[in-house]
């Protein structure tokens, strides 16, 4: 195994906070909302965050189409709560089902499914799916094993057989490719402001599904209103493939200049954030299969 210490990649990933959101939030901040706050009685600010949703399905009509078609939406707190709450939902639904991921998932899906003693099963992306007993499958889409766009007709095998999560945590950061999420056995999308612009500690996401998702009613009262309002700015003020335009060149020339330096094999990764590679580096990898690095920290120096 290939083991590179001086690497400044890291193995998480951690989002480059753009200057473009800073921008953004800059703005808010300066004229701090207040009065959105006090509109908390009158007129209230339980559906506060549903012209935003409908903002954000409009933002995003080129990329995921049917996005628009799921009946029942939630503003979450990043796009880790809708994965507990439907994790939750099939657990107390469903006691003896299986979830899937492929080899090299996001962990995050094993760490709250196993606390919720579901069971994690982990399977090869050329699997017979169809062989497989019939359970959810929780998928990220750009692929969080190697940050590259998985193909529909790979989902749509899956979803022959089985249900499906979909996870557009890296939505908006690669090239253009139409997702599609309308098979009836995508019963719920998750997605978040995190990864595409940079907003991971301000906690703002979304959870779409099929049926009520009725442990997220509650939101309506509990949603953090300033990520909300800094969400509906952002999507107002930077614009589709605006952020993929810019650094998708940089990413680039970090990756040469990676490979020439440290005499490595790094490919671009789809997500403009990402590398992956075919070598074993041994802090990067993902099971025994995927290697992928984070370049934050040398978007970081690109900046200074």
């Amino acid at each position: 195994m290939k083991n590179r210490n001086k690497l400044n990649a890291i193995r998480g990933v951690y989002c480059y906070y753009f200057p473009e959101v800073r921008k953004v939030i800059d703005e808010v901040s300066e004229k701090f909302p207040h009065d959105v706050f006090l509109s908390s009685i009158d007129p209230g600010l339980d559906d506060f965050d549903k012209p935003i949703i409908k903002k954000f399905v409009k933002y995003y009509a080129a990329d995921v189409p049917a996005l628009k078609d799921f009946k029942y939406s939630y503003s979450t707190d990043g796009s880790r709560q809708g994965i507990f709450h439907l994790l939750a939902e099939i657990k107390t639904k469903n006691p003896d089902v299986v979830v899937y991921v492929l080899d090299g998932e996001y962990e995050g899906y094993s760490e709250y499914a196993t606390r919720l003693n579901i069971k994690i099963v982990e399977v090869d992306e050329d699997e017979d799916f169809t062989k497989l007993k019939p359970g959810y499958f929780f998928i990220s889409n750009p692929s969080g094993r190697d940050g590259n766009i998985i193909k529909n007709e790979v989902v749509e095998k899956i979803c022959e057989t089985h249900k499906v999560i979909y996870d557009l945590a890296y939505l908006g950061m690669t090239r253009h490719y139409a997702i599609d999420v309308s098979h009836p056995n995508v019963v719920a999308v998750v997605a978040s402001m995190s990864k595409p612009f940079g907003m991971y500690y301000l906690r703002s996401g979304f959870t779409f599904t099929r049926k009520p998702l009725k442990t997220l009613i509650a939101n309506k009262w509990f949603k953090n209103i300033f990520s909300l309002v800094v969400t509906d700015r952002i999507l107002d003020r930077i614009k589709p493939g605006q952020l993929y335009k810019k650094y998708r060149p940089i990413q680039e020339k970090i990756i040469k200049e990676i490979n020439e330096k440290h005499d490595l094999n790094l490919k671009v990764s789809d997500v403009f954030l990402l590398a992956n590679t075919d070598d074993k580096i041994e802090e990067f990898m993902r099971g025994d299969k995927f290697c992928r690095l984070c370049l934050t920290p040398y978007l970081l120096e690109a900046e200074k």
